[in-house]
C-alpha cells in the first residue's frame, strides 16, 4: 500500500509527528496525547507520521489513529502537507522542510540542554505557535526566546498510569530494562557496565537471583551478557515494572515516569545522550526511586542491589501530579476546534 498516497486522499484534524527509530519515547508521549484527544471527542481525526512502525506500541495506544504513515524524517515535512490537517503536533524533534505545511504547528519539547535548544526551531524562520513543555514547571521550564514560538506551556508529566503492586500478583523477578538500548555505540558503553554491575551484585548477594532483561523490538536481540532470560514485554513494560522485585534501567524519560507511579524499587543507570541528559535525570530520580549509579559508583550500586535482594522491600508510589496528556488534550482541541 502506498501510505502517502492514502494520506493524501483523506483530511484530518492533527497530525502527529515523532521518531520511533531509536525507541519509543517519541511515540509513546504521542499515543498517550491522542488516547486522551479521543477519549474527549472520538471524531477528531488523527495521522501519526514516524519514521519507523511503532512496534512495542499496542492495539490500544495506536487505536485513536486514522492513519499509521511511515516515512524517512526528510519526507515527513512533505508528507505533511498533503494530509489537510488544520494542527501538526512534532515531539521533541527537528523537521526538515516544515514550511511546507501552512496550518497551526505545536512542538512538544522535552527536556533539553540549553545549548541544543536551537536545533528544535523551525527552519522556515517562522514560530511554533506552542511548545508543550512534558513536565511540571519546578522541574524544567525551557528560557524560549520570542522569535522561536508563540506561547510555551508547562503540562506536566505525560505518562501511563501503573500502580502498585496488588497482593497476590505474579512477581516478575528482577528485571533490567534498557528499551532499546541505544545504538550500537552506546550498547558498547552501556552493556559491559551492567555486566560488571550485576556479576558484582550476584558476588555479594546471598540470594541466588534470576536476571530477566526485557528486550523492545529496537534493541535487534542484543542481551546484556550474565542475563538469564530474554523476553519482549510488547506495550506493557509498566505492568511488568509494577510487578518485579526490583528493576535495573536506563533513565529514559517514560520508563523514570513508568517506575515511579509504582511501589517497585528501581535502580537507574544512564545512556549517554546528546539530547536528555541522562546522567542529570539518575541524580534527581535515583534517590527517589531506590538507587541512582552515578559514575564510578559500581560497587555502591551492587551493595544496594544485593541488599534490595537478599530483603526484599517496596517503597512508597510517587505523586507525579496531573495527568500532564490530559492538560496537552486540551491545549491541542482549542488549536484544532475540529467539527464534530
Amino acid at each position: 500500500m502506498d501510505e502517502r498516497g492514502a494520506v493524501m486522499s483523506s483530511g484530518y484534524d492533527i497530525a502527529f509527528l515523532g521518531t520511533s527509530r531509536s525507541g519509543l519515547g517519541h511515540v509513546r508521549r504521542i499515543a498517550n496525547i491522542a488516547q486522551e484527544i479521543a477519549r474527549r471527542n472520538a471524531h477528531v481525526r488523527m495521522v501519526l507520521i514516524t519514521n519507523a512502525e511503532p512496534a512495542g506500541l499496542g492495539r490500544d495506544d495506536l487505536a485513536p489513529f486514522r492513519r499509521i504513515v511511515t516515512c524517512p524524517t526528510s519526507d515527513m515535512a512533505g508528507c505533511l502537507a498533503t494530509t489537510q490537517v488544520s494542527l501538526a503536533v512534532v515531539d521533541t524533534m527537528a523537521l526538515p522542510g516544515i514550511g511546507a505545511f501552512r496550518g497551526q504547528t505545536a512542538l512538544i519539547l522535552r527536556e533539553t540542554p540549553r545549548e541544543r535548544l536551537e536545533r528544535f526551531r523551525r527552519d522556515d524562520g517562522r514560530l511554533w505557535d506552542l511548545v508543550l513543555v512534558p513536565n511540571s514547571e519546578e522541574h524544567w521550564m525551557p528560557d524560549i526566546p520570542p522569535d522561536f514560538a508563540r506561547h510555551t506551556e508547562p503540562v506536566g508529566w505525560i505518562r501511563r498510569a501503573s500502580g502498585c503492586r496488588d497482593e497476590g500478583e505474579a512477581s516478575a523477578g528482577v528485571v533490567l530494562a534498557t528499551g532499546g538500548g541505544g545504538n550500537d555505540q552506546t550498547r558498547a558503553m552501556l552493556y559491559p557496565l551492567l555486566a560488571e554491575l550485576v556479576s558484582n551484585a550476584r558476588a555479594r548477594c546471598r540470594t541466588r537471583f534470576q536476571l530477566r532483561q526485557a528486550l523492545g523490538p529496537r534493541a535487534q536481540g542484543a542481551a546484556v551478557p550474565g542475563v538469564d532470560q530474554v523476553f519482549d514485554p510488547g506495550p506493557d513494560l509498566n505492568r511488568v515494572f509494577r510487578a518485579a522485585d526490583v528493576v535495573i534501567s536506563t533513565a529514559g524519560y517514560n520508563s523514570v515516569l513508568e517506575l515511579a507511579g509504582t511501589d517497585t524499587p528501581a535502580l537507574l543507570v544512564a545512556i549517554p545522550r546528546s539530547l536528555d541528559d541522562q546522567t542529570a535525570r539518575v541524580a534527581l530520580w535515583g534517590p527517589r526511586l531506590g538507587f541512582g549509579m552515578m559514575p564510578g559508583r559500581v560497587d555502591e550500586a551492587a551493595r544496594w542491589l544485593a541488599d534490595q535482594i537478599d530483603a526484599p522491600r517496596r517503597r512508597a508510589p510517587l505523586d507525579l501530579g496531573p495527568d500532564g496528556a490530559a492538560r496537552a488534550a486540551e491545549f491541542l482541541m482549542a488549536m484544532s476546534c475540529p467539527v464534530s
